[in-house]
């Protein structure tokens, strides 16, 4: 079983132990961003695993400003897509939170699609 987790994913042994080792931890409901932040009025939403605890990655997010979400709808403007668990896509290639995404950006809505690398670097750089 781990094995296939490992080859579905792409995560290494390391990978999976550090994840097993984590609290189950998720932000709960929404989280208003910091008035002062550089991205202040950005709303983000994440998807998929990622190598923090989400719990982390909210409080960076809403310490630069971004009001956090857990559902993608028209008012989203980023998406941060870690990991994704091929076993739960439903033969998907994306998450639901990511082709919703897609699906709005095709109709005019300004958000951006973001790997967890480049969200860190966002935060980084305001």
């Amino acid at each position: 079983m781990l094995l296939r987790a490992i080859a579905d994913t792409g995560l290494s042994v390391d990978d999976w132990t550090t994840r097993a080792t984590q609290p189950l931890d998720p932000f709960s409901g929404q989280r208003q961003g910091n008035p002062e932040g550089t991205l202040y009025g950005e709303v983000i939403v994440f998807t998929g695993a990622l190598s923090i605890l989400r719990r982390e990655a909210a409080d960076l997010a809403a310490s630069a400003g971004c009001q956090l979400a857990q559902s993608v709808v028209r008012g989203t403007t980023v998406l941060v897509v870690g990991d994704q668990n091929v076993s739960k896509l439903a033969g998907f290639h994306k998450s639901s939170k990511h082709r919703k995404a897609l699906k709005l950006a095709t109709e005019g809505y300004s958000i951006r699609i973001l790997s967890e690398g480049d969200f860190f670097r966002l935060v980084e750089n305001g």
